[in-house]
């Protein structure tokens, strides 16, 4: 597998896909699935419910988004490689936010929820040969290839990681 070509995605998911390093599923996984996974035990219990400006989400609120996000991303992927013809739609991050509820959900839950996510859907791509990667669909009017999602996926989460540490826990 090679990494996705610019014709494989929406260019608005360029910035996600850059952070990532590697060729292959194994190669992505490697270099960053426990990174990312274990990174949400280590934000303070104080700083889960905090926003660093008015009507910015929470940090419950982020990792929400993240696990939301994949899990529509980890869907597109899925119709692509059983062959599902049917245009995918687009999604609006700011009503999903809005209209959940992770600031009700305990940490450790959303925590549990996005471990088990990573998880099996880390199982679901090792399923995946490596035609199934190359297949691509139609998300709202742009082209999405699987092997793209990998790397939107990891990306994203490590684009978000990027964010807490400078604006939410000032590292």
């Amino acid at each position: 597998m090679s990494r996705p070509n610019k014709n494989e995605y929406n260019p608005y998911f360029e910035g996600y896909i850059s952070l990532v390093k590697g060729d292959s599923y194994n190669e992505i996984k490697n270099n960053y699935n426990q990174k990312i996974i274990e990174y949400w035990d280590t934000i303070p219990e104080e700083k889960w419910t905090y926003s660093y400006e008015k009507g910015k989400w929470t940090l419950k609120q982020v990792l929400q988004h993240i696990i939301d996000t994949e899990r529509i991303l980890v869907y597109r992927a899925l119709c692509i490689v059983r062959e599902d013809t049917k245009k995918l739609n687009e999604f609006d991050q700011d009503k999903y936010a809005e209209s959940g509820k992770a600031n009700l959900i305990s940490p450790i839950d959303l925590i549990s929820e996005w471990k088990f996510l990573r998880s099996s859907n880390d199982l679901m791509f090792k399923s995946f040969t490596d035609e199934d990667l190359e297949k691509t669909g139609t998300v709202g009017s742009k082209n999405l290839s699987v092997r793209a999602v990998m790397y939107i996926i990891i990306g994203h989460a490590l684009h978000h990681i990027n964010i807490i540490n400078n604006r939410y826990l000032n590292f």
